[in-house]
């Protein structure tokens, strides 16, 4: 008879290892495109820090967590589990702004030329770059209290346990700092959802003002020249949509987690596997919707 920690394991390490996959297979895409045109687009250049930060995060979660279902409870050190645990919450958080920084990108590329954000929709995709790169320092430098709060699970330290995740306990330093992380990283969260809500919103209006625009428009040539902005629009729109979805459903077990002390061990892994849903399932759909895509794979 199959335990149901194994079933899990099997579960969280088939998610890992797909997502995984995918991820990779959207950079190789995203990398064959630089050398065939020898510049990637605006939205390749998001969509490979998008595809990094969702690696980091399916190998920081998922690996962790199958290791502890199939019994091995002392195989990270002190040092690996604050590593483990940064760089996920570095890669969570630089998820969350690149997808809101892709929804926000293209809304603005949809917004007419003689709108009033016009010289911002023109400069912008020579300087996309920049705040992927920002994104990233920005969650390196907020996330630096995480490796404090995570020890190893063979540490002695005499600080009352706020929770333990079966593999690396984390510790509760003081009401202070935690309120304080608590308020920054809940302020990053909110403001990120909201530009990404109105993005969401901008795009659903341009689609069926679109949508209103075809009933009247029987020429194939000018129906044709919007597809691609149409297929991106409409991918796009999907995937913030999937991520607000996760990342809702995945925040009411993190915030259990947070409040009360030593949650059991499932409901930590149902939101690890929730969080980790959206970047297994982002590459495939990015890949899916992508016209350049000419094989199975890619032309690599």
């Amino acid at each position: 008879m199959i335990s149901a920690n194994f079933a899990i394991g099997m579960v969280i390490l088939a998610q890992t290892g797909i997502g995984t996959m995918g991820n990779v297979l959207l950079l190789c895409h995203n990398v064959c495109s630089l050398f065939r045109r020898h510049r990637l687009r605006p939205l390749g250049q998001i969509i490979n820090h998008l595809a990094l930060a969702n690696t980091l995060i399916l190998l920081c979660g998922g690996i962790p967590l199958t290791m502890v279902a199939f019994g091995l409870k002392y195989f990270l050190h002190d040092v690996t589990c604050k590593l483990v645990f940064y760089f996920h919450r570095v890669a969570w958080g630089n998820s969350l702004s690149t997808t809101c920084l892709l929804g926000g990108f293209q809304a603005l590329s949809i917004n007419p030329t003689n709108c009033r954000w016009a010289e911002l929709k023109f400069k912008s995709p020579k300087h996309i770059n920049s705040p992927c790169i920002l994104s990233w320092m920005f969650h390196l430098l907020i996330n630096i209290i995480v490796p404090m709060r995570v020890s190893g699970p063979k540490s002695s330290r005499n600080i009352s346990v706020k929770s333990n995740l079966g593999y690396c306990p984390h510790w509760f330093i003081n009401t202070i700092t935690e309120s304080l992380c608590l308020v920054i990283f809940t302020s990053v969260d909110v403001i990120c959802l909201g530009l990404m809500i109105w993005a969401s919103g901008y795009m659903i209006f341009f689609l069926y003002r679109h949508q209103q625009r075809v009933q009247y428009i029987h020429s194939t040539r000018q129906s044709s020249q919007m597809s691609p902005k149409i297929r991106a629009t409409k991918t796009i729109l999907i995937l913030v949509s999937t991520f607000v979805l996760f990342y809702s459903l995945s925040s009411v077990f993190e915030t259990y987690a947070y409040y009360f002390d030593n949650p059991q061990l499932r409901l930590v892994k149902t939101s690890v596997f929730l969080a980790s849903c959206f970047p297994t399932l982002s590459p495939f759909l990015l890949l899916k919707n992508d016209p350049h895509i000419s094989g199975p794979c890619c032309s690599c």
